[in-house]
């Protein structure tokens, strides 16, 4: 095979998922990033799936820029339950099952973390969004979530 066939058979898998598998990074400080989709809309996120990751989730931020959030992978599904303690930003939360679809959403206020906030059923995802991006974009309960490679939470 001559090397210009090498070249392109080496190259061609990855250039097609960079162009197709969906951003996958690690900032400075440690946080990584994924390019999903949410009902076809596209979306960048946080990754949060260590225990101490998904704790801390949005607090202390003063903003989320347009089609950012944050996803937090858990190990099973469950009934997940969010609080907004020390999270400034009005929040939208969907909830996501094993299979990726949307099981149910919420809007979630600033409060001091007084009020819970659960999904409908068990679910292995929650997503985090600002106010207003799950009906900006007409996401409802059954849209698909996808990921671009699977995600492993602890």
């Amino acid at each position: 095979m001559k090397r210009g066939w090498v070249a392109i058979a080496v190259l061609l898998p990855v250039a097609l998922l960079l162009a197709f598998g969906g951003y996958r990074g690690r900032e400075e400080d440690g946080r990584e990033w994924l390019e999903v989709s949410v009902g076809g809309v596209a979306a960048r996120v946080e990754l949060a799936a260590t225990p101490e990751a998904r704790r801390n989730g949005l607090m202390h931020r003063q903003a989320l820029p347009p089609d950012q959030g944050m996803l937090l992978a858990y190990p099973r599904e469950r009934v997940l339950k969010m609080w907004m303690l020390n999270t400034f930003i009005p929040l939208d939360v969907g909830f996501f099952d094993s299979g990726g679809r949307l099981v149910n959403r919420l809007s979630m206020e600033p409060d001091g973390g007084r009020r819970i906030y659960a999904s409908a059923a068990p679910a292995r995802y929650a997503l985090e969004m600002n106010r207003g991006w799950f009906d900006r974009h007409r996401i409802a309960p059954g849209a698909r979530l996808v990921l671009p490679r699977p995600v492993e939470a602890r």
